[in-house]
């Protein structure tokens, strides 16, 4: 008895080891490899959401409309882009009520449409942005309406086909979708509302539930910790901050952390353009990455962008070594796809590999649209030269107009909006959602303050400075002013100077000269 007892156990324990190494053997090769170095990085939880807030904010496009209009050379040749995708694909005709989809090339009518409209919506909706024409907006809100209303499921073309492959189309073309969704719902383009009904606002909520529930999540399921686990977690942070739901934004950044240190490895190594011996899937998960840390940022959570080291810049790096074909894998050259999130990662990171990544190929600048349709694109036209990321003090009296700031007090402590829940205080000593501050023009040489979607007001000196603002006047206005040190003051419309009352009771914009406590540390 005891014998067979030992035969069962030891039986188990061999049927255990083969499906360890069944499995090992079905994922994707890129099991770390580098002892010691699988380090995590721990995001700032994010539990509000600034909007629009799927790779674009409300003052960056404010900035490129603004350059556009103005006659910037640079800006309207990436922004003819956009009307090119427009003029270039025709609307819709029809929706499908199933998408059918194939891997490694198979297609269908219902699959290419997908794709395509995806980008198309977001085309229309920076048209929108850029020129408050509603007509753009009615288009887009064609397409969006037209896929959430009639959209029912995924399924494969045959059985060819791999059976995972509609959670990785969800995964791909509904970011897309909803970048478009969040400009349409908040955007204002001088003042103009696209009057996206609330019912269908609600209808799309239920769309994305829907691939989030269905296919999305069943993405981590699959043992690809490759592109596959990049897209699920760029999809589900997107679609986090359109449902306001900080567990799904905050899931989709696990999902990031947990494969982060395989996909790109210690040094900058990506082992898909070896496994997959082309160009295209090793940028599928850097620009994945590069857009869901660009969507953290706009939310306040730097840490994707400085992840182990600042691996997403190394996996640039050594995306300049395969366009130099030097990595041993040489599947790359100058006439290959550069992928959008490579400016995306250069106005965060700007470094010179990137630099030249921008010129390495007939593909790269201004970026477009990938011919697949995975990523959105023209990011030329949003993010080259567009203030962002890890910025510092101006080297001159410029206000860093479209940037996100934060600003610290002679207290050493941090400027809080409050939420625009109660006045203005100088208090916090870590800064997050509520203590950073988008820089937009308000015209003659002044800026306004916007936190959380409310403008930052001086209350004229009559009473405590607030942030509860829905539209800026007078009093939102403020003069930026920088000292010697690399301080900066903000002169209100009064003439008068905000003061930080050194963190010991609400601010206020009462000062009629700037001293210590009327001067501010920007971004330390």
């Amino acid at each position: 008895m005891k014998k067979s007892n030992l035969s069962y156990w030891l039986g188990c324990v061999l049927l255990l080891a083969a499906a360890v190494v069944f499995t090992r053997c079905k994922k994707s090769s890129l099991a770390n490899n580098a002892p010691g170095t699988d380090v995590t990085t721990i995001p700032r939880s994010v539990t509000s959401f600034v909007h629009p807030g799927v790779l674009n904010t409300a003052a960056n496009l404010d900035l490129i409309a603004s350059q556009v209009n103005s006659g910037d050379a640079t800006r309207n040749a990436a922004y003819q882009k956009v009307v090119d995708f427009i003029n270039n694909n025709a609307m819709p005709t029809q929706f499908y009520s199933t998408v059918y989809v194939g891997s490694n090339g198979h297609t269908s009518p219902s699959k290419s449409q997908i794709r395509k409209d995806a980008i198309l919506a977001y085309a229309l909706a920076l048209r929108f942005a850029k020129t408050g024409d509603t007509q753009w907006s009615d288009k887009c809100k064609f397409i969006l309406n037209g896929w959430a209303s009639t959209f029912q499921n995924y399924a494969t073309i045959d059985a060819s086909d791999n059976p995972n492959q509609p959670d990785l189309e969800a995964s791909w073309t509904t970011p897309s979708f909803v970048a478009a969704a969040e400009i349409i719902r908040y955007y204002l383009p001088n003042g103009v509302s696209a009057n996206w009904s609330a019912a269908d606002i609600n209808t799309f909520s239920n769309y994305l539930n829907n691939v989030k529930n269905n296919y999305i999540n069943n993405t981590v399921n699959t043992g690809y910790n490759n592109n596959w686990y990049v897209s699920a977690g760029y999809a589900k942070m997107a679609i986090g901050v359109f449902l306001n739901s900080a567990n799904v934004f905050n899931d989709g950044e696990t999902i990031l952390n947990n494969v982060f240190n395989s996909v790109i490895q210690a040094g900058g190594t990506m082992p898909e353009l070896c496994d997959r011996q082309d160009c295209v899937h090793y940028q599928y998960s850097l620009t994945g990455l590069t857009f869901a840390a660009e969507i953290a940022n706009m939310q306040g959570d730097n840490s994707l962008y400085t992840a182990l080291s600042n691996r997403i810049s190394q996996g640039y790096d050594f995306m300049r070594s395969a366009y130099n074909q030097s990595t041993g894998c040489n599947y790359c050259s100058t006439s290959s796809t550069v992928y959008p999130g490579l400016e995306v990662a250069y106005h965060h990171y700007a470094t010179a590999n990137m630099a030249s990544l921008r010129t390495v190929s007939s593909n790269a600048t201004p970026v477009y649209v990938p011919a697949d349709n995975t990523f959105l694109g023209f990011t030329t036209y949003t993010h080259y030269n567009v203030g962002g990321g890890s910025t510092t003090p101006p080297p001159n009296n410029n206000p860093p107009i479209g940037q996100v700031i934060s600003l610290k007090g002679f207290n050493a402590k941090y400027v809080s909006g409050e939420n625009g829940t109660q006045a203005m205080t100088c208090t916090r000593t870590t800064a997050g959602d509520w203590e950073h501050f988008t820089v937009l023009d308000a015209g003659a040489g002044k800026i306004y303050l916007r936190s959380m979607g409310k403008y930052v007001s001086s209350e004229n000196g009559t009473q405590a400075i607030t942030c509860n603002r829905n539209t800026p006047g007078d009093w939102e206005k403020f003069t930026w002013g920088v000292n010697a040190d690399g301080t900066i003051t903000l002169q209100g419309n009064n003439g008068k100077f905000i003061s930080s009352e050194n963190g010991t009771q609400a601010m206020t914009c009462t000062r009629v000269t700037a001293s210590g406590w009327e001067s501010f540390g920007l971004n330390q």
